[in-house]
């Protein structure tokens, strides 16, 4: 079972998006937005602002996401 990447991306983009971190529109692309995006996310949870997609970055943004607003 692999993990279609592009569209895990787009649903981080569009939980980041919902959440006042602006990645941009939602297309599935690692750019300078989503980047930046994870950035401010991370650091707002208390993570290494690496602009990477970790698993605990993934696991907070899910957590984040359950407690906070619109689901996607």
């Amino acid at each position: 079972a692999t993990v279609d990447m592009k569209k895990a991306i787009r649903n981080i983009q569009a939980i980041l998006n919902n959440h006042g971190f602006d990645a941009g529109v939602p297309d599935g692309e690692m750019g300078a937005k989503t980047v930046a995006a994870i950035k401010s996310f991370q650091k707002s949870v208390g993570q290494d602002p690496d602009g990477k997609v970790t698993d605990a970055t993934v696991k907070a943004l899910l957590e984040h996401n359950k407690q906070g607003s619109k689901a996607i």
